[in-house]
C-alpha cells in the first residue's frame, strides 16, 4: 500500500471511529431504551456487564498491516480479498453458478429493527413483542447480501452490487432454481432471478415461517444444497421454532437442529438434532453432512435421523420423547480448547496434497485456523488435529465462516472485532470492519477465470462430474436439479456402471435429480460395488413416500447380506422412514447379519428405528422376536430389549403393556428376562403401577424381585392393602433381609402410602437402623407434606450428625418444604439441636429457593455469603482481584493443591478433577478478566448443561438440580447431591431454569491474598 492510500485509509479509518463513538456515546442511553419494551428489561441490560471477548479500548489494525501478521505454512499463500469500507460484518459467503461471491453484512445484529425485548431469560434468550413482517415488508433492516465480481478474472474482485438490501436478521444466501434463498429468520425467503443476474426480480416468495429470533447468534442459517436436491439448514442452540410450509404444518423443536426443506414438493422436516450450537453445514465428496458444535471437539457427523449431545435443561428435550440416548460427536485427538462452528471438509484439488481431504476448520475464539484429519470410527469417524494454519497476535480476527471456491483455494470471513461474546445483551459491537482473505497454494496465480454454468451443455456438465474440484461437482449437480432433464439419463447410466467410483456416485445424484431414478437404477444402485453408491441408493429410496415391490425386496435382501457399516448405517436410518411392512424385516436382517454392538452409531439408530414402528407395527416389532437368533445378539442384549420394554411402559395402554407381556413370555432364558424386567423398571420410574394389564402383572410375577428387589414391591406399586401391611412390618422388623427392607422404604417414596410414615420415622429415630435405611428414608419422607415429620427428624438429628449421609439427607429434608424449613431455623437459633456450621452454601441457597420472606433472611442472617452479590459488589470484586494478582507472584505448586481443594471437586484442569463443572483446561486461561469474570459473577454465563431448574412438585416439595433425562412423561432431576429423582409429569406443578449456576459466588474470599495469587498461577500456566 503506498503511502498516500496509508494516510487515506487511516483518515477514513479514524472518521469511521470518530462517528461510531460519537454515535454511540449520543445513542447509549437511546439505544437501550429502543430496544427495550419495560423498565424491568431496560435495567437489566444497563447493569449486565458482559463475560468473555467483550469490545475494548484496542483499535482496529489496517488491513495490508494485519495481514502481514499472520503467520501460515511455507506452502500457502494468504491474500486479502476484501476489507472494510467494501464489507462489515461479513457472517457467511457463498459462490454461485458464475463463480461471483456472495457475503451476508450482518448489520442488523444484535436485534431486530423495530422489535423490543419484553423479556431476557438467565440463558439471554429474549422474547419480542411481534413477529416482524417478512421483507420487504415492515421497516426495513440494515443487513444486506452483496455479489462481489472478479471481472478481468486476475483475482481481484473489483465489481460490487448490493442484491438485496433492507433485510432485518440476514444469516444465509445461496443460488439455485433459478431463485436466490435467503434466511431471514423467522423466514426463508426466495426471489425470483430467471436470468441469473444476481438482480431480484419483484418481491421475495415466503417458503418457511415460524424460525425464532431468542438468541440472534443462533437463529436459522447455512444453507446449503444437498447431493439429493433439498436444501438443507441449521438452527442454534437457544432458539426454538414452529415451521410452516406451504404443504408441512406447525413442525415445532428446541434448540440445534439440522433441517431440509424440498423446493419441489414444499415438505419440510428436521434431519438430525442436537450437537452444539450449529451454525455451519459442509457436504463432504460423499455427501456426508458436518456441523462445528461451539465446545471442545470439531462437531459432529450428522446421520440421518441421528440424536447428537444436547443440554436438555438450557435447549429442551428432543422432537423424540423415547430417543433412550444419543450419539456422540466425533472423537477428538487433540487439544481440548473452546472451538466454534465453521468448517470444511477440503477437497478442492488445488492445495498441497497434505490438505487433500482435511478439514479445516476456523476458531474466532482463539483467532486461528486449525487443520484437522479425519480417521474412521466404525461408521463415522475420529478427528486428529495436525497443525495449526493460520494464527496472528491480533485479537480482532475473528474468522467465522469458511468456504471453498471455484479457484479451489479457501476463503475466510473475518467478523474482525475486539467482541466476539455474544454474553452481554448490550449493542457494543463494532459495526464497521469486516474481511474476507483467500488461502492458496503458493506459487499459484491467484485468478477466476469466467464461466457460467448455467449456459453449459448437458455434456459439460456431465463432463464437471469428474472435475477433481468438488465445488464443480455440486455445482453441476446443481445444474441438474435446475433442468431436471430426464433425457440426460441414458448418457449418464454407463457412468454409474463405469468401474470409477466416484464418478458413478456423481451419476447416480445426478440421475435423481434429473428425475430418472427407475426402479432398474436403483436395483443397480442397491447392488453397486462400491458402498457409497449402495449407502446413497439406500437413502434416496428412503425418502421416497413409496417404493415398488420389487425394491422393497432388494432392500429387504442387503441388509441381509451387506457388509459395510456405512451401508448399515444408511440401512438403520432409512428403515425409519419406511413403511413398516419393509422397515421390520430390514431391521430383522440388520440383527441377524452381523452384531454390529460395538459400532459407536448402528445401535442406536436400530433403535430408533424400532421405536419408530413401536406402536404403528407394534404386532409386527413383537413377532420379530419370536426368532430366537436375535435374542443371542448383544446388540439386542444390551441395546434393544430394555429400550423397548421402557418404551411400551412409559407409553402406558393395555395393547402396548400387553405388548411387553408378549416380549417377556418370548424371552428364550432368565437372563432375557431380567433384562426386560430391567426395561419395565425403568418405564415405571415416577410412578406407580396401577393400571397395568392384568395380562403384564401376571407375566411379571415371578421376576418381582427382579423388578423392584423384593416380593411384595408390585403390590405396593399397584395399591394392594395386604402388600402394603406386609411391607411396613418387613420394615419394622430388624431381623428382616435389609435389602427387602431397603426396597419397600424406597418405594414408599415414590408411591403414595400416607400409612407409611410412622414407620419411615421409626427408622430414622431408630439408633440401630443401618446409614442406608436412615437416607432412604429420609429421602422418602420428603413426599409427606406433614410438620410431624419436621419436628421428629430435628430431635433425630443430633444422632446424625457422626453419618455425613444421613446428615446430608436430613437437611435436604429441610430444605424440600418451607415447613420444616422453619422448624430448622428454630433448631438453630432457639433449641440449638442444629449448629449453623452443619449448613452448607449450596443447602442455604435451596432454601432460598423456597420463596419465603422469612426464610430468605434468616439464611441471609446466619450465612450472609450466600447472598447473590450485586453489580457493584461484583464489579469492586473483580478490580480488587485483578490487582492483586498482577501484585505478585503466584506458586503454581501451592496453587495446585488449592486449585483441587476449592475447584477441583467440580472442574476438570490438566487432567485432574472432577465433571460438575466444565473442564476448564481450553478456555481462555491466560485472560485473568476472563476467569475472574466467571469467578465472581458464576451466573452471567451459564454454560450447557449447568444450569439448575427448580421443580415445585404437586405434593409441594421444592427440588433443584439439573435435568439428566426426558423420556416419555417423564424428568429425571440430578440433585447436587448425586441423587436422582424421577417425576412424572403430573407430579411437576413447576419447572423453571434458574439464573444460578452450580458454582456458588465468593469463591476467592475464603482464600488469603497470596493464596489467590497462587491458585491464579497454576490456573493460568501453560499446558
Amino acid at each position: 500500500m503506498s503511502l498516500k492510500k496509508k494516510l487515506l485509509y487511516s483518515m477514513l479509518l479514524l472518521f469511521a471511529g470518530l462517528q461510531a463513538c460519537r454515535i454511540y456515546q449520543e445513542s447509549k442511553a437511546l439505544k437501550i431504551d429502543d430496544v427495550a419494551a419495560n423498565e424491568d428489561v431496560a435495567r437489566y441490560m444497563e447493569a449486565f456487564k458482559g463475560l468473555g471477548a467483550l469490545t475494548d479500548s484496542t483499535q482496529p489494525t489496517e488491513p495490508e498491516k494485519a495481514l502481514s501478521d499472520f503467520r501460515y505454512p511455507d506452502d500457502l499463500s494468504l491474500d486479502l480479498v476484501l476489507s472494510e469500507p467494501e464489507i462489515v460484518q461479513p457472517v457467511e459467503l457463498s459462490f454461485d453458478h458464475r463463480g461471483r461471491l456472495w457475503v451476508v453484512q450482518y448489520h442488523q445484529y444484535p436485534y431486530p429493527k423495530d422489535l423490543k425485548v419484553v423479556s431476557v431469560d438467565n440463558f439471554l434468550r429474549v422474547k419480542f413483542d411481534k413477529i416482524p413482517s417478512a421483507p420487504p415488508g415492515g421497516v426495513r433492516g440494515a443487513d444486506k447480501i452483496t455479489v462481489f465480481e472478479d471481472t478481468n478474472g486476475d483475482g481481484t474482485y473489483d465489481k460490487s452490487t448490493d442484491a438485496i438490501k433492507g433485510l432485518n436478521i440476514a444469516t444465509s444466501v445461496v443460488t439455485g432454481r433459478g431463485k436466490i434463498w435467503v434466511l431471514n429468520p423467522p423466514y426463508l425467503l426466495s426471489y425470483r432471478d430467471p436470468d441469473a443476474d444476481g438482480i431480484p426480480d419483484g418481491k421475495p416468495e415466503v417458503h418457511l415461517s415460524g424460525f425464532g429470533l431468542e438468541d440472534t447468534h443462533a437463529v436459522a442459517n447455512s444453507l446449503r444444497w444437498g447431493p439429493d436436491g433439498w436444501l438443507y439448514g441449521a438452527q442454534g442452540s437457544t432458539t426454538t421454532a414452529n415451521i410452516s410450509s406451504a404443504v408441512s404444518k406447525n413442525i415445532a423443536f428446541s434448540g440445534q437442529v439440522i433441517w431440509r426443506y424440498n423446493t419441489d414438493t414444499k415438505v419440510f422436516e428436521v434431519f438430525a438434532e442436537g450437537g452444539g450450537n450449529t451454525f455451519n453445514i459442509e457436504f463432504d465428496s460423499k455427501g456426508r453432512l458436518y456441523s462445528g458444535n461451539n465446545a471442545s471437539d470439531r462437531g459432529p457427523y450428522y446421520k440421518q435421523g441421528g440424536y447428537y449431545p444436547r443440554s436438555l435443561g438450557k435447549h429442551g428435550p428432543y422432537t423424540n420423547p423415547y430417543t433412550f440416548g444419543n450419539l456422540d460427536n466425533m472423537e477428538l485427538d487433540g487439544a481440548k480448547v473452546r472451538f466454534t462452528h465453521s468448517l470444511i471438509r477440503y477437497e478442492g484439488g488445488k492445495l498441497p496434497a497434505a490438505y487433500e481431504g482435511k478439514m479445516i476448520a476456523v476458531n474466532p475464539l482463539l483467532n486461528n485456523v486449525q487443520l484437522s484429519r479425519f480417521e474412521p470410527k466404525g461408521s463415522t469417524f475420529r478427528n486428529v488435529d495436525e497443525r495449526k494454519i493460520i494464527e496472528t497476535g491480533d485479537r480482532w480476527f475473528r474468522p467465522v465462516n469458511i468456504k471453498a471456491g471455484p479457484d479451489g483455494a479457501v476463503y475466510i470471513a473475518d467478523w474482525y472485532d475486539s467482541r466476539l461474546s455474544h454474553v452481554d445483551p448490550r449493542d457494543t459491537w463494532h459495526k464497521s470492519s469486516g474481511r474476507v482473505y483467500r488461502l492458496r497454494a503458493k506459487g499459484v496465480p491467484a485468478a477466476n477465470p469466467k464461466f457460467d454454468l448455467s449456459k453449459y451443455s448437458n455434456d459439460q456438465l456431465i463432463e464437471l462430474l469428474g472435475n477433481n474440484n468438488k465445488w464443480f461437482r455440486q455445482q453441476a449437480l446443481l445444474q441438474f436439479a435446475n433442468r431436471r432433464d430426464k433425457s440426460l439419463v441414458p448418457q449418464l447410466e454407463p457412468l454409474l456402471k463405469s468401474g470409477n467410483n466416484d464418478l458413478a456416485l456423481e451419476a447416480l445424484w445426478a440421475i435423481n435429480l434429473s428425475a430418472g431414478l427407475s426402479d432398474e437404477i436403483a436395483g443397480l444402485g442397491l447392488n453397486h460395488p462400491d458402498q457409497y453408491v449402495r449407502e446413497w441408493t439406500v437413502r434416496i429410496l428412503g425418502d421416497k413416500t413409496k417404493i415398488s415391490a420389487a425394491l422393497s425386496s432388494q432392500l429387504i435382501q442387503l441388509a441381509a447380506k451387506e457388509t459395510s457399516l456405512t451401508v448399515k448405517s444408511q440401512l438403520a436410518s432409512s428403515a425409519k422412514r419406511l413403511p413398516g411392512q419393509v422397515a421390520i424385516p430390514v431391521i430383522g436382517n440388520l440383527l441377524r447379519n452381523q452384531d454390529d454392538v460395538n459400532d459407536p452409531d448402528i445401535p442406536l439408530l436400530i433403535w430408533w428405528a424400532i421405536e419408530a414402528k413401536a406402536e404403528s407395527d407394534r404386532d409386527a416389532i413383537v413377532s420379530m422376536f419370536e426368532d430366537r437368533l436375535i435374542w443371542q445378539k448383544k446388540l439386542v442384549q444390551n441395546v434393544l430389549l430394555k429400550r423397548l420394554m421402557q418404551r411400551y411402559i412409559m407409553a402406558a395402554g393395555d395393547e402396548n403393556y400387553n405388548a411387553a407381556s408378549k416380549l417377556i413370555s418370548l424371552a428364550p432364558s432368565k437372563a432375557h428376562a431380567k433384562i426386560l424386567i430391567a426395561g419395565l423398571r425403568e418405564g415405571l420410574r415416577g410412578r406407580d403401577a396401577i393400571g397395568l394389564s392384568a395380562e403384564l402383572t401376571k407375566a411379571i410375577q415371578p421376576y418381582q424381585s427382579e423388578l423392584f428387589g423384593a416380593p411384595l414391591a408390585l403390590g405396593i406399586r399397584q395399591g394392594d392393602a395386604d402388600a402394603v401391611k406386609k411391607a411396613l412390618a418387613v420394615i419394622a422388623d430388624e431381623n428382616a433381609e435389609l435389602d427387602h427392607r431397603l426396597s419397600y422404604i424406597t418405594i414408599f417414596g415414590q408411591t403414595n402410602q400416607p400409612e407409611s410414615v410412622s414407620f419411615l420415622l421409626k427408622v430414622i429415630e431408630n439408633s440401630r437402623s443401618s446409614g442406608a435405611m436412615k437416607e432412604a428414608a429420609l429421602q422418602s419422607l420428603q413426599r409427606y407434606n406433614l410438620d410431624e415429620i419436621g419436628l421428629r427428624v430435628v430431635n433425630a438429628y443430633p444422632q446424625f450428625r457422626g453419618d455425613v449421609g444421613v446428615r446430608t439427607g436430613a437437611l435436604d429434608l429441610f430444605a424440600s418444604r418451607a415447613s420444616w424449613a422453619r422448624q430448622l431455623f428454630v433448631a438453630i437459633g432457639e433449641t440449638k439441636k442444629i449448629s449453623k456450621s452443619d449448613i452448607s452454601d449450596q443447602v442455604a441457597r435451596r432454601l432460598k429457593l423456597l420463596n419465603d420472606p422469612q426464610i430468605t433472611a434468616s439464611v441471609d442472617k446466619y450465612w450472609p455469603n450466600v447472598k447473590l452479590a450485586t453489580s457493584s459488589e461484583k464489579n469492586e470484586a473483580i478490580t480488587k482481584y485483578s490487582k492483586l494478582i498482577k501484585s505478585g507472584a503466584g506458586d503454581a505448586k501451592k496453587g495446585r493443591i488449592l486449585y483441587l481443594v476449592n475447584c477441583g471437586y467440580c472442574h476438570r484442569l490438566f487432567n485432574e478433577g472432577g465433571t460438575i463443572g466444565p473442564d476448564l483446561t481450553g478456555y481462555e486461561r491466560s485472560n485473568v478478566n476472563y476467569f475472574l469474570l466467571n469467578i465472581v459473577d458464576p451466573n452471567a454465563d451459564i454454560r450447557e448443561g449447568y444450569g439448575l431448574h427448580r421443580i415445585t412438585t404437586t405434593d409441594g416439595r421444592t427440588i433443584e438440580g439439573k435435568i439428566a433425562a426426558s423420556n416419555g412423561n417423564t424428568h429425571t432431576i440430578q440433585t447436587q447431591a448425586g441423587k436422582e429423582i424421577t417425576l412424572s409429569a403430573d407430579q411437576i406443578k413447576e419447572m423453571k431454569a434458574l439464573p444460578t449456576s452450580v458454582m456458588p459466588e465468593r469463591t476467592l474470599d475464603r482464600l488469603k491474598d497470596q493464596e489467590v495469587r497462587d491458585i491464579f498461577a497454576y490456573i493460568m500456566k501453560k499446558d
